[in-house]
């Protein structure tokens, strides 16, 4: 018990410390912005760290990754760090001093180096270690030697590997559009085609008609799939003999092509090439066993028979 007050007094000092300390440093307006921006111009994002360059470059509404490969960029990924440069007010004026910004994290050594571009015109500072509470920020512009402590935790949205900024959108279609869907494993197919309204299964040597919400588990996921990570050096025959591939045709046309391997010989992750796409993806084993469907998975649910009214006890309730 007296081990508990103790720590509580010494943090109750240490905070009176640090309250102290920074409000006789000199403060300015909140409303003063540590980058002078106009979201709707930028057009350039360049992160530097620990000898990773990633470079995003917006062209009309739809940011790509210029270096150090081209790609799409996770267009919501982009934005926010955008949006991110509204919360970087300047709070805190901490040091003049040239010698630490070491201390801070705001050089070539520790810190990360943004570049953003509206136009010909560019911004370039650094972005450091979080501050003490974990809501503020230590940067510094490129030009001076003036580290200030900013508004938000800004290092993670900054410090990103290239993969981070990349565009993990494996599929994108409306969950309504699926009208056929073929499951191919190297002993079976399966097959599913919606006709009228009710969807109905080919398993080969059984066909019987499935519920919509059985198969909606399974469209749901090709609505809107993402990887987890990418494959980038998988060789061009390497999905020559899946373990797994899907295949669908929407009404609107287009079509679906997804195929399996396993990652490893545990499977904990899989790989998949989907027809048509530049970058195989990595998703996990959950991923790939929602896709795996079998006949089994769309086979209706027998109801008990206790659920299923006899004619006498529906006779006796409409009497």
């Amino acid at each position: 018990m007296k081990r508990s007050i103790t720590l509580i007094v010494a943090l109750a000092v240490l905070l009176g410390i640090y309250w102290l300390v920074q409000s006789r440093r000199p403060v300015v307006s909140a409303a003063r912005p540590f980058v002078e921006y106009d979201s709707a111009a930028v057009n350039l994002i360049r992160t530097e760290s620990a000898g990773d360059t990633v470079e995003l470059r917006r062209e009309g509404d739809q940011w790509n990754l210029a270096v150090p490969l081209k790609f799409p960029a996770a267009q919501r990924t982009a934005q926010q760090v955008v949006g991110r440069l509204h919360e970087m007010e300047k709070l805190t004026l901490i040091t003049k001093n040239a010698t630490r910004h070491g201390e801070f994290q705001v050089d070539d050594a520790s810190g990360v180096r943004v570049t953003i571009g509206q136009g010909n015109k560019l911004a370039v500072f650094y972005i450091g270690r979080t501050g003490p509470a974990g809501q503020t920020s230590y940067a510094r512009m490129a030009n001076s030697d003036e580290v200030w402590e900013i508004g938000g935790n800004q290092a993670a949205a900054f410090k990103r590997k290239a993969k981070d900024w990349r565009d993990k959108t494996i599929t994108e279609f409306s969950q309504s559009d699926f009208r056929k869907i073929t499951l191919r494993y190297p002993d079976r197919t399966l097959t599913l085609t919606l006709v009228d309204s009710v969807w109905k299964v080919d398993a080969g040597r059984e066909q019987f008609d499935t519920e919509k919400d059985l198969v909606e588990r399974l469209t749901n996921l090709l609505g809107r799939m993402s990887g987890v990570d990418f494959a980038d050096t998988l060789a061009a025959n390497a999905f020559d003999q899946p373990l797994f591939q899907l295949e669908a045709e929407l009404s609107t046309g287009q079509t679906v092509d997804l195929k399996l391997i396993a990652k490893d010989a545990e499977a904990t992750q899989y790989y998949l090439r989907k027809a048509g796409a530049t970058a195989d993806y990595v998703i996990y084993k959950s991923t790939a066993n929602a896709l795996m469907k079998k006949a089994e998975d769309f086979k209706p649910q027998a109801k008990d028979e206790e659920d299923v009214p006899t004619k006498a006890a529906r006779a006796a309730r409409v009497s």
